[in-house]
């Protein structure tokens, strides 16, 4: 018997974290139309506790968070040397993680701790390539207002902060993807969290999981700056074989729910930052593939405007996909250690058999 090709709708384990079924994607039950202006860190509590938590276990948990955005000295000594590096920035963060787990007391970070410091990292990261020094925390700011401050260096308007808290939702889960279910199967062997995030962030880096909004963008940007015609260049890449990032998904056949508030916010932001050409440009790609293919954009298309908007270099929006994710991949590390089951999948061999070492070595050496 064939296996669907890259186990598509092959149900490999159950979870009670996040769901797509029907084409509908809910966080521990709610729809997440619902909860694209909720705040980050009740999503954040949401995914760890499937519930919502009471406004002081909020204000606790915000709290929580905020207090431990900061890094170890020994880890930014590291990161000051390695982020210089002509490496790819999710091989630094491949790198960081890696260090945090060796450093500062890790045996004894918990969750919060470890997505407090992943945001930091990832802020830290963008800075230290762009010669800029790295900024700490404030107390009294939010996470997502954090986070913003400690790539970007200023504080945001609430708006910016509005417009990220949603990209952040909306990327904070999303079922077994590929990365969540690498850190799963990691967290089966019992496996420390960072060896587990570790792993993740090396799958979020392909360019067909995370690394597509880099894509994205990366065409957006050869279109304008050689002049090409949009529609040409998109039927060129279609007429020799290319496949056109951002279009697509293997769950959402009818269109990715996250994509279309996605694109009121690359509207907004667009026009709000003079990058409004790139967001006409996507619209009209937008419609001529849907006409040709009959594909709609996926998460990666527009949150690849929003990215450069907020001044972002395009090599740097995958670490940024890995900032938001981590809630979600933690979730899913705590669950599978909870199962308490190794997955250990067994294959089916289908290549020679009834072949005999020494038959064969005499038939060489007889040639």
């Amino acid at each position: 018997m064939k296996l669907p090709e890259g186990l598509a709708g092959v149900i490999v384990d159950q979870t009670r974290i996040s769901s797509t079924k029907n084409e509908i994607l809910t966080y521990a039950g709610y729809p997440i139309t619902e909860l694209k202006d909720v705040p980050y860190e009740e999503i954040v509590f949401l995914l760890w506790n499937l519930r919502l938590p009471t406004e002081s276990e909020l204000v606790s948990f915000r709290r929580e968070l905020v207090s431990q955005m900061k890094l170890p000295a020994e880890t930014v000594r590291l990161m000051e040397r390695i982020a210089r590096e002509p490496q790819h920035p999710m091989s630094i963060l491949r790198t960081t993680v890696s260090l945090l787990g060796t450093t500062n007391d890790n045996e004894h970070d918990e969750p919060p701790r470890i997505l407090a410091k992943m945001l930091t990292a990832v802020a830290a990261i963008i800075r230290i390539r762009n010669d800029q020094p790295i900024k700490r925390s404030k107390p009294d700011f939010g996470v997502v207002e954090n986070f913003i401050y400690l790539f970007s260096g200023k504080r945001p308007t609430a708006e910016q902060v509005k417009m990220l808290n949603t990209v952040m939702v909306l990327h904070a889960d999303h079922e077994f993807n590929a990365s969540a279910f690498t850190a799963r199967v990691v967290a089966s062997t019992q496996s420390d969290y960072y060896s587990c995030l570790t792993t993740a962030v090396c799958s979020l880096k392909g360019p067909l999981h995370g690394g597509a909004n880099e894509q994205v963008f990366k065409m957006l940007e050869t279109i304008k700056q050689t002049g090409q015609d949009p529609l040409e260049y998109v039927e060129r890449q279609l007429e020799s074989g290319q496949k056109i990032m951002g279009f697509g998904h293997r769950v959402y056949k009818h269109g990715d729910p996250r994509a279309a508030i996605l694109r009121e916010i690359a509207r907004k932001i667009s026009y709000e930052t003079g990058n409004e050409a790139y967001f006409e440009m996507e619209e009209q790609i937008r419609d001529f593939m849907f006409e040709k293919t009959h594909l709609h954009p996926n998460v990666d298309y527009y949150t690849a405007v929003i990215y450069h908007c907020f001044n972002l270099d395009r090599d740097t929006f995958t670490t940024m996909f890995a900032a938001c994710r981590t809630a979600g991949w933690l979730a899913h590390i705590m669950e599978q250690r909870e199962e308490g089951c190794l997955i250990r999948p067994s294959s089916e061999y289908i290549g020679e058999t009834n072949r005999h070492y020494h038959a064969d070595k005499e038939a060489h050496l007889n040639e």
